[in-house]
């Protein structure tokens, strides 16, 4: 374009020859013509060569791609995966109108300029010589238009038959692969207990200052990084639970059965001899007593009246009296060993025991039976534990049933050790029933007895005269009603007092609470501490219609059942009666309540503190129910029942929170309020008789029932859940969870607040 120009501005120059050239012009123009259509030729015949050379390659390559497939099975099917070829029909026609299109713009544009150019040249030869490039505006906006591509969109269109969708690629399962890392020990330091002054200590303190140095001290000042681990929760224990390391060894050496039998006993040569001669007389008297024609004449009658009187004072002698109880622990180790271990929890289950199941069962390890006296049955009417020696156990034998038809005219104390299930290592006989017994927690050895008669007696069970500490007498226990239970209270810290022992309380089945105090004297120190009155109106607690047919009762004293003590106030005791409810009382307020609750619609046979909480307590009645409360509020949080008939007992299970064994009539109930609220885990019914009482060895795995034909049987409970670590957590989560339906109840719980003891400890 610029060189047509410059040719332009040159014939302009010479304007004298102007038309002479006009011809030579023209055949240069038809020379350039033929020369570029040449060219033109030829570049087409190269263009169409080297496209020709591609197109070849490019088949071949195509040829050989379409002889590869990929398969790939998905869901077991194979499917072809092979990616489809470009079709190249669509490409080549797209590109041979874009070159006709850009063709056509060129024609176009060359006969544009060859227009402008003579137009030009006319109006520059009228002109006088002026050189340059005179264009238009007009002519410029059409070039700049003619030069503008027009592109057509070209839309490819397949046929439905032959377009695919792949499906989306999915497996069957997700495979993953955990590889256990490299251990890296931080820090380890062993814990040990030497003693202080050795090489060893000496190790130790240094260990521990440089512990120090390195956490509390100077060394301390250090770059610190902060990292966050994932570890289970572990439970450590301090140096001071740690103990030096026992060593055992097996030593022979030989001791004959005299040696032993004057060791335990210490027995003088004088009491030996006379054993001897005794032992002498007894045989002589038993083979005369053989010869039936030997004539008894006074000789032979003052004989046996010898006989007799050294055997009587045989059996009085003390000594004499341990070396039959020695003995008898010896036979009976060996016909009760199964049940003796199990007792002290020799073969437990450890919680790695795949095989553990929780069934709740209960398996009979051995009976007390007594010794028939005058072929009278007397029941098991009460039982008690020693505090400090969990195998000494006290049974009382008389009357339980107070509306029984049959009163036994005689009662008994009985003092079992576990090593001798065989015979009693104590017997304490009276002329009538006895009704109640209670050891004290003060001094294990007082035993207090309770009689039917109401009259009350304190013995020293470690002593082996059958002489009781002190008695109750009439001027100061007027009461004549039968004593229905006994309770040990502590003494009021006082300087006056510091040696005197701690005094209890009697309640009497009239409704009258005698306080009784040993003194310096043999008679029981004794006043009245208050006398219970019937309830008047709807006292708080549960709703109990009243009577229609009886309007007044006839005896405006309420009949006493039981007596309970509260766990953190000693001054603080509990009255239950027959009406269904609960006296709440002190020690330092006579003739005069602190509280009453109604709990059931009957009589209250039993109320016991939770060993995990000194406000959570439960009471079984004869209404067949057992109910849970709360201290401050006067709804029960929960409520058993499972049997039409009254609970004789029932109390917290001293292992596991949660559960509550009850005793009735026939059957033994494990109840575990966590599981389940409608029905006991299990029932149990321990014999032919009618159960009476029951109490929980120390350790709180062997049930002790009595019944009322004088056995007392020891039950293993077996087949238990382990127990949880956080006992008071689990207890309350599961009283939360019982109680979540009702809202009003839920709120007044929460109110509390917590409920257990401090650091959530047990007290027993």
């Amino acid at each position: 374009m610029s060189a047509s120009v410059r040719n332009t501005v040159t014939s302009q120059e010479n304007g004298s020859i102007f038309k002479r050239s006009s011809n030579l012009d023209n055949e240069l123009k038809k020379k350039s013509v033929v020369v570029n259509q040449t060219q033109a030729e030829e570049s087409k015949a190269k263009k169409k060569d080297t496209t020709h050379y591609y197109s070849v390659e490019t088949l071949a390559d195509l040829q050989y791609r379409s002889q590869i497939k990929v398969l790939e099975k998905i869901y077991g099917e194979e499917v072809d995966m092979t990616p489809k070829s470009i079709q190249d029909d669509t490409y080549v026609e797209q590109f041979m109108k874009y070159n006709l299109n850009v063709m056509h713009q060129m024609t176009n544009f060359t006969t544009m300029v060859a227009k402008s150019t003579t137009r030009s040249r006319t109006r520059s030869s009228v002109r006088a010589g002026i050189g340059g490039n005179k264009q238009s505006i007009d002519d410029l906006m059409n070039g700049i238009l003619y030069e503008t591509i027009n592109w057509e969109p070209y839309s490819t269109v397949e046929a439905l038959e032959e377009a695919y969708e792949p499906k989306p690629y999915t497996k069957s399962f997700l495979k993953i692969t955990l590889r256990k890392s490299d251990f890296f020990e931080i820090h380890s330091q062993t814990q040990t207990t030497v003693a202080k002054g050795s090489p060893e200590g000496d190790d130790a303190e240094r260990d521990n200052r440089n512990y120090e140095y390195l956490t509390i001290g100077k060394g301390k000042i250090r770059r610190r990084s902060d990292n966050d681990a994932q570890t289970d929760t572990l439970l450590f224990t301090t140096r001071a639970v740690n103990t030096i390391l026992i060593t055992k060894a097996t030593v022979s050496s030989y001791v004959s059965n005299f040696e032993m039998y004057d060791t335990l006993n210490n027995i003088t040569k004088e009491f030996a001899t006379a054993t001897m001669s005794s032992v002498k007389d007894l045989t002589s008297a038993l083979a005369q007593t053989e010869d039936a024609d030997t004539f008894e004449d006074d000789e032979a009658v003052a004989e046996k009246d010898k006989v007799s009187s050294q055997i009587e004072r045989l059996f009085r002698s003390p000594e004499f009296r341990n070396a039959i109880m020695y003995m008898g622990r010896t036979l009976s180790s060996n016909t009760n060993e199964a049940g003796l271990r199990r007792f002290r929890n020799f073969d437990q289950v450890e919680r790695w025991n795949a095989e553990a199941e929780y069934v709740y069962s209960m398996n009979l390890l051995f009976r007390l039976v007594p010794e028939p006296s005058k072929d009278e049955r007397k029941a098991v009417s009460d039982i008690d534990f020693c505090r400090s020696n969990g195998d000494i156990l006290a049974v009382a034998y008389g009357l339980y049933s107070f509306s029984s038809q049959h009163v036994p005219t005689s009662g008994s104390v009985f003092l079992w050790s576990i090593k001798n299930p065989g015979e009693p290592e104590r017997a304490y006989y009276y002329d009538v029933p006895v009704t109640a017994i209670n050891f004290s927690p003060f001094l294990p050895s007082l035993l207090a007895i309770g009689l039917y008669d109401g009259s009350v007696e304190v013995r020293d069970v470690s002593s082996l005269q059958d002489t009781p500490v002190a008695v109750s007498q009439r001027s100061t226990s007027p009461g004549s009603s039968p004593v229905v239970a006994i309770r040990w209270i502590k003494q009021v810290s006082d300087d006056d007092h510091e040696t005197d022992i701690d005094p209890f309380l009697s309640l009497s089945q009239d409704g009258s609470v005698t306080r009784f105090r040993i003194i310096k004297s043999p008679f029981l120190l004794g006043f009245t501490q208050m006398i219970l009155e019937r309830v008047e109106g709807h006292p708080e607690g549960i709703f109990v219609h009243p009577s229609s047919r009886i309007p007044c009762e006839s005896n405006r004293h309420p009949q006493g059942l039981s007596i309970t003590t509260h766990p953190l106030h000693k001054d603080i005791y509990y009255v239950l009666t027959d009406e269904g409810c609960i006296h709440k009382c002190s020690i330092n307020y006579q003739h005069q309540y602190l509280e009453v609750l109604r709990c059931h619609d009957g009589g209250v046979t039993v109320m016991e503190f939770s060993p995990w909480s000194p406000k959570l307590f439960l009471t079984c009645g004869n209404d067949w129910f057992v109910r849970i409360w709360v201290d401050g509020i006067t709804r029960p949080l929960l409520e058993l029942l499972d049997e039409m008939t009254p609970v004789h007992w029932a109390k917290w299970s001293p292992t596991h929170s949660t559960i509550i064994v009850t005793v009735n009539r026939e059957t033994a109930n494990v109840w575990d309020f966590r599981r389940n609220l409608l029905r006991p885990m299990s029932k149990h019914k321990m014999d032919s008789s009618f159960n009476t009482v029951a109490r929980f060895s120390h350790c709180g795995r062997t049930l002790v029932i009595g019944n009322e034909r004088g056995n007392t049987l020891f039950n293993a409970l077996n087949d238990m859940p382990f127990s949880p670590h956080f006992q008071y957590d689990e207890l309350e989560k599961a009283i939360f969870k019982a109680i979540g339906n009702d809202h009003e109840l839920l709120m007044e719980l929460k109110s509390i607040g917590f409920f257990g003891y401090p650091n959530k400890k047990a007290v027993f």
